[in-house]
Order: structure tokens, then C-alpha cells, then sequence
């Protein structure tokens, strides 16, 4: 199915891949290292997932101190221009004290410490396990990818002290 948007896909700054996504509503635009876009809308029941383990890192960042995200937020994460949406990630408060202002109002230029991947319909398991690694690659202590629909489960790292997903809770949202 060809998705027609509104905007012609013409990403060379920042600038550009945040109009197109605010012109664009309903879609997730991220941006390899390439150039190229990928763009991925979520189901309701992947909002669900995903809303889900938003919370409950929400939760721990209340205990923990840090930064949560959503699924709109990008990360310039490398190499180039790649900036990538994590599902749900958590940032420490020590890390976003090291960026400058003008980072601060941009993509962060840093990988946050915890993602989360929930494998949506329109994706294979394989490619939300790819990006999991490529978060890892560039900083991130702990991730995990979850396909609800196998229910399996793959983790990288180490979680922070005082983090515990209910993974269930996740996957049966």
C-alpha cells in the first residue's frame, strides 16, 4: 500500500524531518544514516503496548529521576543524520545535565540508557531486534524488544538499579 503524503520527502535537516512528521499526523518518521526514511504508523493496539511501558518507566524515572519518552520523540543516535523514535526509553538526569541548551532543543545527540521495542504488525521481529542492537551500538545500557504477538523477549544489557518490567503487563495491554 503507497502512502501519500502531504509533503514531499525532501529530509536534509532537522528542520525538514520535523515538518514533514507535524504535516503528516498519524505517522512516525524516523531517518537512517543514509537518508532514507522510514515511515511507521501504530495501531491502537501497539498504542496500547507501547503506552503501557511508557508508563511504567514513568513510574521508575519518578523514583529514579531522568527523562521519559514516547514514541514521537527522536534520538540523533548516529551515524550521520540517523534519528530514531524508541517505542519508550528513559534517560538519566546526569546525562541530559551534559547536553548544552541548544542540544537540549533539538534530537538529543545520545542514545537514551533504557529502550523499549514493541514489534508492531506492519514490522518483523527481526527489524525491532535490529533496532534495539543499533540503540545498544551507540550507548544504550539496556533495551528490550518484546513481540507481542510470540510473546518473546529479548534483552541487551543490564537493567538500572530499581527498574522491573512487568513484561505481561506490556504485552496484554
Amino acid at each position: 500500500m503507497a502512502i501519500m503524503l502531504k509533503t514531499p520527502l525532501i529530509i536534509k535537516t532537522d528542520e525538514d524531518l520535523v515538518r514533514v512528521a507535524r504535516e503528516n499526523a498519524g505517522y512516525r518518521f524516523e531517518r537512517e544514516a543514509d537518508g532514507t526514511i522510514i515511515v511507521s504508523p501504530t495501531f491502537s493496539s501497539g498504542g496500547f503496548k507501547s503506552a503501557e511501558a511508557l508508563g511504567q518507566l514513568r513510574d521508575y524515572a519518578k523514583r529514579a529521576g531522568g527523562k521519559v519518552a514516547d514514541s514521537n520523540t527522536g534520538f540523533a543516535i548516529g551515524p550521520a543524520t540517523r534519528v530514531y523514535c524508541p517505542d519508550a526509553s528513559w534517560t538519566r538526569s546526569d546525562r541530559i545535565a551534559s547536553l548544552t541548551q541548544e542540544q537540549r532543543e533539538k534530537f538529543w545527540p545520545l542514545s537514551p540508557d533504557v529502550v523499549i521495542e514493541v514489534r508492531s504488525k506492519s514490522d518483523t521481529f527481526s527489524e525491532t531486534v535490529n533496532k534495539l542492537d543499533a540503540f545498544v551500538e551507540r550507548g544504550t545500557t539496556y533495551a528490550v524488544a518484546i513481540d507481542p504477538f510470540t510473546r518473546e523477549v529479548v534483552t541487551r544489557g543490564t537493567p538500572p538499579a530499581g527498574l522491573t518490567l512487568d513484561i505481561d503487563a506490556i504485552i496484554d495491554a
